[in-house]
């Protein structure tokens, strides 16, 4: 028996939540179908304030009270805290898991999931020595031939700049990755934890993998696309340019000041992952707030 908790944190998307839940309830039946040694699963939600309903209709997928953990946030928490929050659950029997699986509430889980992601992991055993975290490729859920989420490799460290990889071939080691579908062994929590404390939102992702490799553990993607989540950043960024524009100071500082837009997770990841791109950063941030017509010139 592999026992696995899964974490995953939601505000106020209910259809979207309800539909990741059930992708993965049906990854689970169509690996437990197909193997002998069985996946046992037990799902802990963060609901951070949700005034939608999602508790409940989550409750609908996994009507088994043992299955599905719904723990109660008061809608400060955002991504990462969220996840810590529900992570800190679980590992109140850390002994009794294998695995701790990350996703996030609008990824869909292919069928082949689980088989995707414990080859990687056997993958990992077999040239490394070690057990790794496993990253699970995304595309987008209308072209399937698109990437959008996994796994990255440092092009130039220095500066910060990362590129995409994935391999049809067999999984390959990154830099940082993506914890839209995320396998982390009990043994790697063992060594380096959970998320860094101090990130509120946005890049806990990235230093979690990026401090796994420091430590020498493996952080590999899978050779298959496992699920679908659709990247809209680049849409979001256009929006936001228009909209930053024609604000004042005083509102681009609330706007900034806000843990969903907030400078302070990229300047943190900066300062420990790729300290000397840092004072590049804090120059930016300052064209950012006071001179936005500038910082998209200089930025796009």
């Amino acid at each position: 028996m592999i026992s696995i908790a899964t974490l995953l944190t939601c505000h106020n998307r209910c259809d979207k939540t309800v539909h990741c839940l059930r992708s993965l309830k049906e990854a689970l039946l169509a690996y437990n179908d197909q193997h002998e040694e069985k996946i046992k699963l037990e799902v802990y939600l963060t609901d951070d304030g949700c005034t939608d309903g999602t508790a409940d209709a989550a409750r609908e997928v996994f009507p088994d009270n043992k299955a599905l953990h719904i723990l109660q946030g008061d809608g400060n928490l955002y991504w990462a805290g969220g996840m810590r929050f529900c992570w800190c659950e679980a590992m109140k029997r850390h002994l009794e898991w294998d695995y701790y699986l990350l996703i996030n509430d609008d990824t869909e889980m292919f069928p082949i999931l689980f088989d995707e992601l414990l080859e990687a992991e056997s993958y990992s055993l077999i040239t490394y020595n070690k057990y790794g975290i496993i990253s699970g490729e995304c595309c987008s859920s209308t072209n399937h031939d698109v990437l959008t989420y996994g796994g990255h490799v440092f092009t130039n460290r220095f500066l910060g700049r990362v590129k995409h990889v994935w391999s049809e071939e067999k999984p390959v080691m990154c830099d940082t990755v993506n914890a839209n579908v995320l396998l982390v062994p009990v043994s790697v929590v063992d060594i380096i934890g959970m998320f860094y404390k101090r990130y509120s939102h946005s890049y806990a992702d990235y230093d979690y993998a990026f401090t796994a490799r420091r430590k020498g553990i493996p952080v590999l993607l899978t050779s298959s696309i496992c699920a679908a989540c659709d990247y809209d950043h680049y849409d979001e960024k256009q929006r936001n340019a228009l909209k930053l524009l024609k604000m004042t100071v005083a509102e681009r500082k609330a706007y900034y000041k806000h843990p969903l837009h907030s400078l302070k997770d990229g300047l943190r990841y900066n300062w420990r992952i790729t300290p000397f791109k840092t004072p590049g950063v804090v120059i930016l941030n300052v064209l950012r707030v006071y001179f936005p017509g500038v910082y998209y010139k200089v930025h796009g």
